[in-house]
């Protein structure tokens, strides 16, 4: 039987939507992850639909509604059916975006890792679902797993099993080549993303020979189970040409995002510097990504002002680059790391008065030469002398 339409139904809020107060108040579609900012009526209306009334009783606000049913951010249902539809609230600024490096193992050793050589740290399956819980209560949007390697997680699908309720878009992050129909078919994540190096050649380089098939394997595999899939190419001296074929791939396998990064001098890549292409060269390639980002400015801030990474040893960093500035145990207190943090306002950057500012928002900090100069890739991605503060 057809539901009724949504003034005889019960207005309920949609699995894939809930309700956050960030530094404005929103209702955010984590299967699309998407914000929708609301105003106060808007926010106690949809606050009351928790499937218990009728929607002539909730609101005549005909638009207002279509349009939430039409985002899939409510729906309706004949009987009523109620739910909980708590209203998150994020510390100021909010943690919106969480790595969680279950683990430092991999199945790869690839030339240019900033992790460096693979350690035997895990993170406890409890001490995981806990954190990944404190997030999600306080307004988190986006729980990324990786690692290392996260298929090689021994409680991975116990993991997923008991985060699934969590108001949050998860997002695996794997180099793909364990991905499998099998495994496929209990990975209900919301997004994979794989690293995709160049196209066969350029791969293998980094990656190992034989990876390119295994990674192309995995990506296919996530795509026959229905699982969107995410590309992330690190540019480097074996994918220089290759990069109209990924492309063409990311367009074949309708990819979510494409996130395309230069190369930062750490870990495996202190000892392969070869890899490493002239920024000239480099960042007009940068333009080939689409899509959303997490580590980007905002607000007035430099990179990282939502970001936060916890590591294997339960240590919270700025994010994993910052490995050596732990900001306490994050099992002891997610959000007290957090609030430890200093973030950078872009008025204390060296290159404050430049006039493309706004537009690179002071680049990565790591790969800046010190904690205020310029990045020097984002200089030459605009035309900008690094050397020459006032150009």
């Amino acid at each position: 039987m057809d539901d009724p339409a949504w003034p005889d139904g019960y207005l309920r809020l949609s699995a894939s939507a809930s309700l956050k107060t960030l530094e404005q108040t929103f209702i955010y579609h984590r299967g699309r992850d998407e914000l929708y900012e609301l105003d106060t009526a808007a926010l106690a209306f949809l606050a009351r639909c928790d499937g218990s009334r009728l929607g002539r009783e909730l609101t005549d606000d005909d638009e207002f509604v279509q349009f939430c049913l039409d985002e899939g951010l409510l729906e309706v249902v004949a009987e009523p059916s109620a739910i909980g539809v708590p209203v998150a609230q994020a510390p100021v600024p909010s943690l919106r975006y969480l790595e969680l490096q279950l683990l430092h193992d991999c199945n790869l050793r690839c030339r240019h890792c900033y992790l460096g050589p693979p350690k035997p740290t895990r993170l406890d399956l409890a001490a995981a679902v806990a954190v990944s819980a404190e997030f999600a209560d306080n307004g988190g949007l986006k729980l990324m797993l990786s690692g290392g390697e996260p298929l090689l997680y021994p409680d991975l699908q116990l993991f997923i099993e008991q985060t699934a309720e969590l108001p949050v878009r998860r997002l695996l992050i794997t180099n793909g080549t364990l991905l499998t129909a099998k495994n496929c078919r209990w990975l209900s994540v919301d997004e994979i993303q794989v690293s995709l190096d160049g196209w066969r050649d350029g791969h293998d380089l980094l990656r190992g020979e034989g990876s390119f098939e295994l990674t192309l394997d995995g990506i296919l595999a996530a795509r026959h189970a229905g699982i969107p899939v995410s590309l992330a190419t690190m540019i480097h001296q074996g994918n220089l040409e290759e990069f109209d074929r990924m492309q063409r791939f990311a367009e074949e396998i309708d990819a979510v995002s494409w996130g395309v990064d230069i190369l930062c001098d750490a870990g495996n890549l202190t000892r392969n510097r070869s890899l490493k292409v002239p920024l000239e060269q480099a960042t007009p390639l940068l333009d080939y990504g689409f899509g959303g980002g997490y580590h980007g400015p905002s607000e007035g801030f430099a990179c990282g002002r939502h970001l936060l990474t916890v590591l294997p040893d339960g240590n919270a960093v700025k994010c994993g680059f910052y490995r050596d500035a732990p900001l306490g145990d994050a099992r002891k207190g997610l959000i007290d790391c957090w609030l430890r943090l200093k973030h950078t306002p872009l008025s204390d950057l060296e290159c404050r008065s430049c006039s493309v500012l706004s537009q690179c928002g002071g680049g990565c900090r790591f790969r800046a030469p010190h904690p205020l100069s310029p990045d020097p890739a984002m200089c030459c991605r605009f035309g900008k002398d690094p050397t020459s503060l006032d150009s």
